[in-house]
């Protein structure tokens, strides 16, 4: 090759070397699945120079030096070069002549260290305070603020496997040192430390030595030090407890907010929610209400923008506490003017506005409502974005009143909104927003329903999200509505032209089986109209009777990818019950489970591979019994009859598949259904406490002091209350409700009625004990509606 005449003397800087490169890069391709980043070592290239000293073009050679590598290099040593292919070359070589090595890095990368246990998180407690301690302090000095900050997170790894005398003496010891250094960057290395080790060293600890030693820190003349301290405040005082907060940390705390540092000042703003929560009492509300009216007349612009960023979150944190003085800051965000705040300000209050509204309750809603309005209209769309996201449950906070007042035109806005995000928002709640509504009002909403699907040909997103909903549009609509329009988009998404879609629809179809051949209402209508009484005179199956063609057209279909689909139909309608002799009766009346034991004689290789992918495992024990045992023998016998080795093997291991995709979908829809249950039951909830409130007995006048002369008790006892007037009053009450709650019967994820003690499951009914209906049963109410109302109303009574 070409002769080098000289060389330029280079550093390799810590943060270009990884300690993990030559592990990742010696890993074949089969490793290529793992978890890990692919890490590449330094590569060191040689060029020549013209006359000029410039780069050119002409490539001679490169090296790979991974940190074990260069280790081992020894001064006057050599290191030939690769080519470009990677080939050795003989003519050029790299001669180190001379290294140097950073001491403290050199000694913690080759000293043989005992390297903690990732499983267990333990270790050899003596060497790690004898070696590995001593090698992280010196780092935590180092000049490269990687380095210290690398160093920061090993000492709390370390801290976290000592017992609390190690600790104390070692880890703790260290941090004293750092924070009464005179050097600023060791003091913020120690109000970083104090911050992240909080947790590990307990309330005791934090009381006595991380809050006073922030305090110190907190009065330091440097203003990163007191930016650094007053950041690591929040996470301290939530573990000193609030007593500690109060007397040591709150004081310091309001010194610092008049600092003259506006960055020091920011830093106080956010970590205003925190201190709130360390310490949430009545008295501390005030305090924390006038820092933040200081902070939202601050003379900086980016304390001002901060303080307005974390008032929604400051009101929710103060809870019944905060004062109504926040709230009007909070609804005058949108109409403030940019010389004031940034515009950026009114995504956060949009963002955190649920929040507040819950805080504050819906006696306060005229005056949020106008803000809401003005947020409704933003022109930017992150601020719609994050209202369309929140829409559901604004709607479920407001009731069913003032959502028909005044949700429902921004929800009909955002539908068609210019922005793909802001209509994905609105579409992922639409099912919870519409179970708020009347369902007169909620039934033209379908056909809205289809033209979205339809006109989403550049977005298969906003199918998809449609998709993922089908379960519970099947209980919020009516079961005629149900029978016709949406049994018909189901079987369309059924058909759509991306996969995911197609799989979640299908994987849906077994709601809407359940719904149809219950012939029960959804659980937030209270009555049944002509038409659904109707429908419901009808035989179980005679309503499936259009379902039933559709699924049919699905398992005879002439292409495989539909009779693929018809396999996660019957995967799902195997769990889509925790009630196994309904399952069984829909399977058998309706044929479903005849097309089912075709399966495993089909032509194709792919329909045999899903059906042992999703069915065959279902087959385990306690996962169903539509088919018994001589049953499933059969069907395996008939897979077994298959040449194709990958059947075989799906097989021979079906008891050990994991069906984490299609659990996550299925879950997904008992999870969606469970909601609109407990939402449901809220709300009748809500509504009957409601009516107590309004039945109930006037408070009764003060009674004038008792005589001392008498004996007699001023307290009535429990035995004279059995039969006065009072106990009468109780009985009347909570009967009327009772007949007002009975009315309406709400729907379990299986559409069973739960309102009245007839709909319970007879003793001997057989349940599937599954892990998706362990989820299924362990969510649901484990009391009836009218048991719930019963109990609020005599704590009602009590309290009375």
């Amino acid at each position: 090759g070409k002769e080098i005449t000289s060389w330029t003397e280079f550093k390799i800087p810590f943060n270009k070397l990884k300690t993990d490169a030559s592990i990742h890069t010696s890993s074949t391709s089969k490793d290529k699945s793992s978890n890990h980043d692919e890490v590449k070592p330094l590569k060191i290239v040689c060029w020549t120079k013209d006359e000029k000293e410039q780069k050119t073009s002409d490539f001679l050679a490169m090296v790979m030096i991974d940190i074990a590598r260069l280790l081992q290099i020894k001064p006057k040593s050599t290191m030939p070069f690769c080519n470009r292919f990677g080939g050795a070359s003989k003519d050029i070589q790299l001669t180190f002549d001379e290294l140097e090595f950073n001491p403290p890095l050199k000694n913690f990368l080759e000293e043989p260290l005992p390297l903690l246990d990732e499983k267990t998180n333990k270790g050899d407690s003596k060497a790690i305070t004898h070696k590995i301690i001593p090698c992280i302090q010196k780092l935590l000095l180092d000049e490269d603020q990687i380095v210290r900050n690398k160093a920061c997170d090993a000492l709390v790894k370390v801290a976290s496997v000592l017992d609390e005398d190690q600790m104390q003496t070692n880890v703790l010891t260290v941090v004293l040192l750092l924070a009464h250094d005179e050097n600023e960057k060791h003091k913020t290395v120690a109000s970083k430390l104090l911050s992240s080790l909080a947790s590990i060293l307990g309330p005791l600890l934090c009381s006595e030595f991380c809050a006073p030693e922030l305090v110190h820190l907190a009065d330091d003349p440097k203003c990163s030090v007191r930016k650094a301290a007053v950041s690591s405040f929040g996470n301290v005082a939530k573990i000193a407890g609030a007593e500690i907060t109060k007397k040591k940390l709150l004081p310091a705390f309001q010194q610092v907010a008049k600092d003259q540092v506006w960055s020091v000042r920011k830093s106080v703003v956010e970590q205003l929610v925190l201190m709130a929560g360390a310490c949430k009492s009545e008295e501390t509300a005030g305090f924390f209400t006038k820092l933040f009216e200081q902070f939202a007349s601050d003379a900086s612009r980016w304390v001002r923008n901060s303080a307005f960023e974390v008032l929604g979150r400051l009101i929710f944190t103060l809870g019944e506490h905060a004062d109504q003085s926040l709230l009007n800051w909070f609804v005058k965000i949108p109409s403030l003017a940019s010389t004031k705040i940034d515009q950026e300000c009114t995504f956060f209050c949009a963002y955190n506005f649920p929040a507040v509204f819950q805080t504050m309750g819906v006696q306060r809603h005229p005056e949020m409502i106008q803000a809401f309005q003005q947020l409704t209209k933003d022109s930017r769309f992150p601020v719609r974005r994050a209202l369309a996201c929140s829409l559901h449950e604004l709607a479920h906070m407001f009731g069913t009143d003032l959502t028909e007042r005044h949700l429902m035109a921004p929800f009909n806005k955002f539908l068609r909104d210019a922005t793909n995000e802001v209509r994905e928002g609105v579409l992922s709640g639409m099912c919870h927003f519409l179970s708020k509504v009347r369902p007169s009002r909620r039934e033209p909403y379908l056909s809205e329903t289809w033209n979205i699907v339809r006109n989403s040909k550049r977005n298969w997103r906003f199918r998809e999200i449609i998709a993922r909903q089908l379960s519970g549009l099947s209980r919020i609509f009516s079961l005629k509505s149900t029978m016709s329009s949406l049994s018909s988009l189901v079987f369309y998404l059924c058909r759509d032209e991306v996969a995911t879609v197609r799989k979640i629809a299908a994987m849906s179809v077994p709601y809407l089986l359940l719904r149809i051949y219950r012939g029960t209402n959804s659980g937030d209508e209270l009555l049944q109209t002509e038409q659904d009484a109707e429908q419901d005179e009808k035989s179980c199956v005679e309503r499936c009777k259009q379902a039933l063609i559709d699924i049919k057209s699905f398992a005879e279909s002439k292409t495989y990818k539909e009779r693929q689909l018809f396999v996660y139909m019957t995967e799902a309608l195997l769990t889509a019950s925790s009630d196994n002799k309904l399952v069984t009766e829909i399977m058998v009346k309706t044929g479903i489970k005849s097309l089912m034991a075709n399966l495993p004689n089909d032509k194709i290789i792919n329909v045999k591979i899903t059906f042992c992918e999703h069915v065959l495992p279902r087959f385990r024990k306690g996962e169903q019994d539509v088919f018994n045992a001589d049953e499933i023998a059969k069907i395996r016998a008939q897979l077994e009859t298959a040449s194709d080795g990958d059947v075989k093997s799906l097989i021979k291991r079906s008891h050990e598949v994991e069906l984490q995709r299609s659990n996550d979908i299925l879950l997904e829809s008992i999870e969606l259904l469970i909601e609109l249950k407990r939402r449901y039951a809220e709300q009748v909830r809500r509504d009957a406490l409601a009516a107590l409130d309004k039945k109930a007995p006037p408070a009764p006048q003060s009674r004038p002091p008792p005589d001392p002369s008498t004996d007699s008790d001023p307290l009535p006892s429990a035995a004279s209350t059995t039969s006065s007037g009072n106990k009468n009053v109780e009985i009347e009450l909570l009967g009327d409700d009772m007949e007002l709650v009975n009315e309406s019967d709400s729907l379990d994820f299986d559409g069973k009625a739960v309102g009245g003690a007839q709909h319970k499951p007879k003793p001997d009914t057989p349940m599937v004990t599954s892990p998706l209906m362990e989820i299924a049963d362990s969510a649901l109410f484990s009391g009836t509606q009218e048991e719930v109302v019963e109990e609020e109303g005599e704590n009602r009574m009590d309290e009375g």
